[in-house]
């Protein structure tokens, strides 16, 4: 410890080197700029940019409204009446109506024999000479029955049809 001490005493003998250069002292800062005026100028400037887009905007709607506006006054002047109104043409006539498919009766069987010959029509028993809805029975074969309309048109149903 006693080398400690004596470079204590040592070092407080020692004069002060004259090398040592003083530091500046420090000069205090300057005014603040006001606060107002550093954001005043963005705002204005998006401002303008806001107001620039609204009135670019605007004239051009209003531009087009006047354009549309022209154009139908244009074709209005060089129509006529005939042309606004349309004129009466009657309907085309309708088609006739559809003829209604005759349905045939189905033949269900036959009980053949010379003297007697019958036969089932959905379901109903019939004989020649017998009336069947709008037809009249005209003959029984061992294949087929005959039927005549209302309007002597002969129609023949076989099995099977």
């Amino acid at each position: 410890m006693s080398e400690i001490n004596d470079a204590l005493k040592r070092a407080r003998q020692t004069p002060s080197s004259p090398a040592l250069i003083p530091l500046p002292s420090r000069e205090p800062p300057p005014d603040k700029p006001n606060v107002f005026f550093g954001w005043i100028i963005p705002v204005f400037i998006i401002i303008l940019i806001f107001a620039a887009i609204f009135f670019i905007g605007w004239g051009s709607a209003h531009h087009t409204i006047h354009k549309a506006i022209a154009k139908q006054e244009a074709i209005l002047s060089t129509q006529t009446v005939a042309d606004i109104v349309p004129v009466f043409q009657p309907p085309a006539p309708l088609p006739p109506p559809p003829v209604a498919a005759v349905i045939l009766p189905k033949l269900q069987g036959i009980f053949y024999s010379p003297t007697a010959p019958t036969a089932i029509l959905d379901g109903k028993t019939i004989s020649p000479g017998d009336k069947f809805r709008q037809y009249r029975v005209k003959g029984i074969s061992k294949y087929a029955v005959t039927l005549t309309d209302t309007n002597g048109q002969e129609i023949k149903i076989s099995m099977g049809n």
